[in-house]
């Protein structure tokens, strides 16, 4: 007897894997919590990882057992539990502890995550917890004066520089001495005299070689490098576009003055995704996570989009009271419009998306305005002559006569071309302005297509049926 082979799929059962171990690890806190005696907790903690635990935190919503589990925490662990977490779990951490735990954890955080924890705290704030550590305080504060979203306020400093004039030996003997407190070591940089950049070089590269190699022999002299004044979304494509683990940050001459890793890339990405999901929502995006945020922020973040909407909205009704003797003369036109308005929010909003994630991963640029407009010239009569078929089928099905069936049909078709055309420029417009392309959201195409629509509509009613206005 065959036994059937179900498939297995393994990205699901990875996904509720990890869901589940999750839920495992919280419960299981929750359960140690209840206990007086912490010394089973701090067993259970000391096995988790940092992002676990920071992860955990967050779900305890009362400060009392936050505070109890992070207590339990070594500095260095307290230390990567706190870079690991949100701002507003980080506060919470934070205050109240004793100055030589505070002083003692500040020490063990990288000087990135401190600048942006000493920037989301007020300015006394910031200056008492900086005054805890007066050895990095210069450096944080120099990264606290680059805009956030900038390179600069993305870097680190915290990396290893290597001459050109050491032997591959001795610069791996010098890679032991500064690695405990570099961010990365799998890309080492080569500076000159005044710390300019002019190579880099590999550890891969560095372990395999000849020990008496010069590293000004073995490094690559084409740097892929960003300036401090890059936009932090513009940083992350260039680490894609090159596969790069990580970027150098140079200033004015050429200077090193940073490093940006990976990980604080992917920080990035999930960002810039957040706040281009909530803009094409027709909101402006948050600060906070949506839980952590103020019932009047959230307010605020729409208001304003539904307030643009309904005076461009409203355009639709001036249309529709222009063309009110058109509709009474021929009621059935009116049965028509949600179709036709729908059909037009779509093909408009379809078209939007796919030039805005386009741009988003610079497929796109205002230099191919005119081959995107064609394509969706194209891709838009197509589609709208599909669609005109359907309208005819669907029109003659409810008994409506031939000449309203063609109207309606020959609007379909221009109202899905048009509405093409739309989504696909205006994004591109927009950029072309130095705006986010993502505020070309789906409400905005979606009443900019309603309003054409409507327009189109009456128009060839008017003309093909010989109605009046």
């Amino acid at each position: 007897m065959e036994v059937e082979n179900t498939p297995v799929d393994i990205e699901s059962e990875c996904r509720s894997g990890c869901l589940r171990r999750f839920e495992e690890m919280s419960a299981r806190v929750h359960e140690l919590l209840e206990q007086p005696d912490d010394a089973k907790l701090n067993e259970y903690v000391l096995t988790l990882r940092p992002a676990d635990v920071a992860q955990v935190a967050e779900r305890l919503t009362d400060v009392e057992p936050r505070r109890r589990v992070f207590s339990l925490l070594t500095a260095p662990a307290a230390a990567r539990v706190i870079e690991e977490s949100r701002v507003d779990v980080q506060r919470a951490l934070l205050r109240g502890l004793p100055t030589d735990r505070l002083r003692a954890i500040l020490e063990h955080m990288s000087a990135d995550d401190l600048a942006d924890l000493a920037g989301s705290l007020l300015p006394d704030e910031a200056r008492s917890l900086l005054d805890l550590i007066p050895e990095d305080a210069a450096e944080i504060r120099a990264l606290m004066a680059y805009p956030e979203d900038t390179a600069g306020g993305l870097m680190t400093p915290e990396l290893v520089r290597l001459r050109e004039t050491q032997t591959a030996a001795e610069a791996i003997e010098h890679i032991r001495k500064r690695a405990p407190i570099a961010e990365t070591i799998y890309y080492l940089y080569v500076t000159d005299e005044k710390r300019r950049l002019s190579g880099v070089i590999s550890l891969r590269q560095l372990i395999i070689a000849d020990p008496s190699a010069f590293v000004g022999e073995l490094m690559d002299r084409q740097v892929i490098c960003v300036p401090v004044t890059m936009d932090q979304e513009e940083v992350a494509q260039a680490l894609a576009r090159y596969d790069l683990l990580a970027v150098p940050v140079v200033a004015t001459n050429h200077v090193l003055v940073g490093v940006i890793t990976v990980d604080d890339v992917l920080d990035v990405v999930q960002d810039e995704a957040t706040r281009d999901i909530q803009q094409m929502g027709g909101s402006t995006p948050l600060e906070q996570p949506y839980l952590q945020s103020r019932v009047w922020s959230l307010i605020n973040s729409r208001v304003w989009w539904l307030l643009l909407l309904f005076v461009l909205q409203s355009l639709t009704l001036t249309i529709m009271d222009r063309y009110g003797a058109a509709m009474e003369s021929v009621i059935l036109l009116a049965v028509f419009i949600p179709l036709l308005i729908d059909t037009a929010g779509n093909a408009g909003s379809q078209a939007s998306t796919l030039v805005i994630r386009a741009l988003a991963v610079e497929e796109v640029r205002w230099g191919d305005f005119l081959r995107v407009i064609w394509r969706e010239t194209l891709v838009g009569l197509t589609l709208g002559m599909v669609m005109a078929l359907a309208t005819i089928a669907r029109a003659l099905l409810m008994g409506s006569p031939l000449l309203v069936a063609y109207t309606v049909s020959l609007t379909i078709l221009l109202i899905v071309l048009a509405a093409s055309v739309i989504g696909g420029a205006l994004p591109l417009l927009i950029k072309r302005v130095k705006l986010d392309p993502a505020v070309a959201s789906a409400p905005l195409i979606t009443t900019l297509a309603d309003t054409t629509g409507l327009l189109l509509y009456f128009t060839i009613a008017t003309w093909m049926l010989g109605l009046s206005r």
